[in-house]
């Protein structure tokens, strides 16, 4: 193991902000095949895509 060895890049897809956002309105909208199928095709960005699609859906009480 080298002093500065480095990490594999993350292999898959990072999703637009506006495909974030359209599958964050479905699934506010009660429809969760859109954030499913993006979460999927994100390969290694799963995570942080699923926590981007939640994060847009968190909508503030006025």
């Amino acid at each position: 193991m080298g002093l500065f060895s480095r990490k594999p890049e993350p292999k898959g897809y990072r999703p637009t902000e506006a495909e974030v956002k359209n599958a964050a309105a479905q699934l506010n909208a009660g429809s969760q095949d859109a954030a499913n199928d993006l979460a999927a095709h994100s390969g290694d960005y799963r995570q942080e895509t699923a926590m981007r699609i939640l994060g847009h859906c968190v909508v503030d009480p006025e």
